[in-house]
């Protein structure tokens, strides 16, 4: 399976000590899911992953319950930690305050457990980052994908798309 060139610094940031919360931001469907999960089926470590997208996301205490579930993933596995990957994060109230709450008390603590949050909002992401957890995250920004990167992972050749169709424009066809 093909993996997008911010799979690398993702995967070696999410491999060295704790340090940041990191904010994997980016338009809507340009492959943030996916990307999180491959990085996550890759590390050595065990890693929860919980999308707000779920109705029961905008219930109270549903941060805290997956935060908690990955604090005792992290806590079984000494040296090693735990990653928790949460998308859609925008989508729950007041998610950047609770974030700092937890974030802080696993510091204090000096618990294993790294955190990555997912998000497309860029004004509500924007909004809770610079409110709450100003110097607590690092953000790794995900775009549409490049031509580049569709060559690689799907063999797009513009050679092939302008010559079809007598000279004329025409798009290119993703069944071949």
């Amino acid at each position: 399976m093909y993996k997008r060139p911010q799979f690398r610094p993702l995967f070696s940031r999410l491999s060295e000590p704790r340090r940041f919360i990191y904010v994997l931001s980016g338009p809507r469907q340009c492959g943030k899911t996916t990307l999180i999960g491959q990085v996550l089926k890759e590390l050595p470590v065990p890693s929860r992953y919980a999308s707000a997208d779920a109705l029961e996301a905008r219930e109270q205490g549903w941060l805290d319950q997956q935060w908690n579930a990955a604090r005792q993933e992290a806590a079984a596995s000494p040296g090693r930690g735990s990653v928790l990957a949460l998308d859609e994060i925008q989508k729950v109230p007041a998610w950047s305050e609770t974030v700092k709450k937890l974030w802080d008390e696993d510091t204090s603590r000096r618990a294993e457990l790294k955190v990555v949050i997912l998000g497309s909002s860029p004004l509500l992401l924007q909004r809770g980052l610079t409110e709450s957890l100003a110097g607590r995250f690092e953000v790794l920004r995900l775009t549409h994908w490049t031509y580049v990167e569709m060559r690689d992972a799907f063999g797009l050749d513009l050679d092939l798309v302008g010559k079809s169709n007598n000279g004329h424009f025409a798009p290119f066809n993703w069944s071949n």
